[in-house]
């Protein structure tokens, strides 16, 4: 085992990305990563002493992927492949990468589930949000990503191409521009009626615009287009009234809420796209 932990899950994702973009000088493909062939190479190019020897599915029920360590042999990446599309597989792959690169001298064995992958920035889950920065960071390069993504009007069919450009889900691609966008923005994942998840942007959320949501049973709000059973998905979007997901905002102002559905996961993902200037606190006493 190592005794010290050189990257951070920025730099580790920068160092490999320089490897890839000097791959794509001489002709290789750049996106999507080949997280399988970075993973099998990675040990030996960095020369520490135990090396990533086996990538294999391990199609086992409530799992979503792991990394395991076998003794003087080195580690193996397990990743479950039944019902994921190549993209969340990808994701996963990337993320146990991410344990190797980080924290493969902390613990022999990391088992990660689907909700540790979707839930970015839990700080109570320090390792797996690690895990996640550096597998988002490697797969959808920000200066690419960025690229990809800037356009006049975001919606899901934006989204959409970039979450196939580098060969991602588009729940990633879309928490990735959430996460990195200028403008006001919700991501709100749901089921059934339900909200699991919501993330806000910077600037959503300072302006008031969240959606708590741990601990919490928290329905779709009425009269939104997440909460229409009708209609299947609004990839470009609908305006609505903002006082419809917030009962403090302005009545006069107004939301561009998209949705679609994903049906092989049985989830719903809505983003609400606000503007700049909308503040949505409760009025103080």
């Amino acid at each position: 085992m190592a005794s010290a932990n050189p990257f951070t899950p920025s730099s580790a994702a920068f160092r490999l990305s320089h490897w890839l973009d000097a791959a794509e000088q001489v002709g290789l493909d750049r996106f999507p990563v080949n997280v399988e062939l970075l993973a099998k190479d990675v040990g030996k190019s960095l020369k520490w002493p135990d090396h990533i020897v086996e990538i294999k599915a391990a199609n086992i029920t409530g799992f979503e992927g792991g990394l395991f360590h076998l003794d003087d042999r080195g580690w193996v990446l397990l990743y479950n492949s039944q019902f994921m599309s190549p993209g969340r597989v990808r994701f996963t792959q990337a993320h146990e990468l991410g344990h190797y690169m980080l924290h493969r001298n902390l613990q022999e064995s990391f088992e990660c589930s689907q909700a540790d992958m979707l839930q970015w920035g839990d700080q109570q889950k320090l390792l797996e949000t690690q895990a996640d920065e550096f597998a988002c960071t490697l797969l959808m390069p920000m200066k690419q990503f960025r690229a990809s993504t800037s356009v006049q009007q975001i919606d899901f069919d934006v989204l959409s191409a970039a979450s196939i450009k580098f060969g991602v889900s588009l729940t990633a691609a879309c928490l990735r521009w959430i996460r990195s966008t200028e403008e006001s923005a919700i991501l709100v994942l749901s089921r059934d009626g339900y909200i699991d998840w919501s993330v806000s942007s910077e600037k959503a959320f300072s302006n008031g615009a969240f959606i708590k949501t741990r601990g919490l049973t928290v329905e779709l709000p009425e009269g939104s287009l997440a909460a229409d059973g009708s209609k299947a998905s609004s990839r470009g979007g609908e305006r609505i009234a903002l006082k419809t997901w917030f009962k403090y905002a302005h009545p006069d102002t107004i939301v561009r809420e998209m949705k679609i559905g994903c049906d092989n996961y049985g989830y719903m993902l809505s983003l609400l796209h606000l503007s700049p200037s909308d503040k949505v606190w409760a009025p103080t006493e």
